[in-house]
């Protein structure tokens, strides 16, 4: 059985790219720092998604 081609400059090449691509998926998963004190929204996803909230409905009658 073969070990890895460590010597091969592709097997180098290849596993950035995957490296990279996890990283692009896992990224969005991971929860955001506090930020910076003088940010004080910068780290709150809730407050971020405040405001952008949509009129709901329900049998003509605002909810």
């Amino acid at each position: 059985m073969a070990g890895l081609p460590l010597d091969d400059w592709q097997f180098y090449v290849v596993s950035a790219a995957c490296i990279a691509a996890v990283w692009l998926i896992v990224r969005p998963l991971l929860p955001r720092g506090g930020g910076s004190p003088s940010c004080s929204n910068c780290g709150d996803v809730a407050s971020s998604r405040r405001g952008r909230g949509i009129a709901i409905t329900h049998e003509g009658k605002q909810v």
